[in-house]
């Protein structure tokens, strides 16, 4: 069947067509939260532009606005609600734009070299993070480790392989084998 062929083909290229596009909206569904960077810009307001810290409670303190609501909302969503702030009461037509300079920590405890808190590299999975961590020690059970994701509201362990994504504000645990 000749068809079948030119039909795989044609579905090789639609995949590479719409996987990057695909990646792209994950990583632009990142949710922002407590401990990251972010680079406001207000087009043409330079006095309104600049970095600002989300704290503890998930809100950025910005000039003329004071403290804005951004936990748990995605960049557009943050742009969102600080353009529609400002062209209440401020500027007409503002324009936002948001990057994340930089994510908050991920942290790794138990059975590696040097527990504790590390910044979050994008595209880390846990055997990169238990590297980040001096490696595991001799009690540890390499695989599954247990991570607990940030962002789940019943922050719920979850097993998982070395080789699966961590997220920034992730804590991941490293147990001890048995024997």
């Amino acid at each position: 069947m000749p068809g079948a062929g030119w039909l795989a083909v044609a579905l090789i290229v639609v995949f590479w067509a719409i996987a990057p596009a695909a990646l792209g909206q994950v990583q632009q569904e990142y949710r922002i939260g407590p401990g990251d960077k972010l680079n406001i810009t207000v087009f043409g307001h330079a006095d309104l532009s600049g970095e600002v810290l989300v704290d503890g409670s998930g809100r950025v303190s910005l000039p003329l606005l004071g403290q804005i609501d951004a936990n748990d909302k995605t960049i557009t969503e943050l742009q969102a609600d600080i353009t529609v702030a400002l062209d209440r009461d401020f500027i007409i037509n503002p324009r936002i734009s948001i990057e994340v300079v930089n994510y908050r920590p991920f942290f790794i405890l138990g059975q590696v070299n040097k527990p504790g808190s590390y910044p979050y590299i994008e595209g880390m999975n846990v055997r990169m993070a238990v590297a980040l961590a001096g490696g595991y020690t001799r009690r540890a059970r390499e695989d599954p480790v247990v991570i607990i994701r940030a962002n789940d509201p019943e922050q719920a362990a979850q097993q998982v392989d070395p080789d699966t994504r961590v997220l920034p504000g992730d804590t991941i645990k490293v147990e001890r084998r048995l024997f």
